[in-house]
């Protein structure tokens, strides 16, 4: 039994601690900035989703945390713990831009658009005046798409991979993106209004990003186990067979779903689309998200 892990445990949880304060501090001075984070959390009135958007946050700082410590050079721990922590910032100004990024091109979307209570649709304000779940769960799910591709970056590029790492992130991105867009389609309904900004940002729907969440989280581990299989100079863009093997698993998932559907309204009268959809059902949401991610755990299982 390793005992000095216990020393080293003792240091790198100060590091996390140090990390999460630190992904605090940005949210506070960049993300949110002109809202009183400190106020949604502590105050007298606290806002579960602002709570909910920096809970995503430092799951996200966590994960981040978690592969850079995995692939730091195993050299002196003099020289270790430096290369961690400033690998852990660069990395995680990165994450702040992306996601600072993401939040002005919803608002270019959105342009003048208000929400159902009548404000401007931003993310913050979504966040911390409507006191909207719904936009922090799909802000925890732009998360999750956002440290899929980060975590494949090898900041030490022990293999000399570094080109192929970076299309592999692009690629994971690309991914996620079409990840929402299935979503919006087959889950929401078979047209453009129903789509998950309108259900996230103006019915303030959480049922449908914790359905979003459940295959977001079960198809990008398995894209990440996929990828530890490729030889050198191999990546996303240039091995169509992973694109085929993903497009065949989602299509098995969505038939899996549509089947649960029609025996659900068989036998019951439940129209699970109507629950998500119309009724908000956030119960079935979470089911639903549940329900997918249980089957790609099956298959990640079968993988390993």
């Amino acid at each position: 039994m390793n005992w000095s892990i216990i020393g080293l445990f003792a240091i790198y949880s100060a590091i996390g601690i140090l990390t999460l304060i630190m992904w605090w501090i940005i949210y506070e001075a960049i993300l949110a900035r002109g809202y009183d984070v400190r106020e949604a959390v502590f105050g007298k009135r606290p806002n579960p989703a602002v709570a909910l958007d920096l809970l995503g946050g430092f799951l996200a700082t966590g994960i981040l945390l978690y592969s850079i410590v995995s692939l730091a050079p195993r050299t002196s721990f003099r020289l270790n713990v430096p290369a961690v922590a400033i690998s852990i910032v660069a990395v995680l100004i990165l994450l702040a831009v992306l996601r600072l990024l993401i939040g002005g091109l919803l608002r270019l979307w959105f342009r003048d658009h208000r929400d159902a209570q009548g404000d401007i649709v931003t993310m913050n304000n979504e966040l911390f005046k409507q006191r909207n779940v719904a936009t922090s769960l799909f802000s925890t799910v732009l998360y999750v798409i956002l440290v899929a591709g980060l975590v494949e970056l090898d900041v030490f590029d022990h293999a000399n991979q570094g080109l192929s790492q970076i299309w592999n992130m692009l690629g994971i991105w690309l991914l996620g993106c079409l990840l929402v867009l299935i979503h919006s389609f087959f889950y929401l309904e078979y047209g453009t209004r129903n789509h998950i900004l309108h259900e996230c940002f103006h019915d303030n729907n959480p049922a449908a990003p914790f359905s979003l969440l459940g295959l977001v989280a079960g198809v990008l581990p398995l894209n990440h186990y996929l990828l530890i299989t490729f030889g050198p100079g191999q990546h996303m863009f240039n091995t169509p067979e992973l694109w085929i093997f993903l497009a065949i698993i989602l299509a098995f998932v969505l038939l899996a779903r549509a089947v649960l559907q029609i025996v659900m309204y068989a036998l019951t009268g439940i129209n699970l689309r109507y629950e998500l959809v119309i009724a908000d059902n956030v119960a079935w949401g979470i089911l639903d998200g549940g329900l997918i991610f249980s089957l790609l755990l099956i298959l990640i299982g079968l993988m390993l």
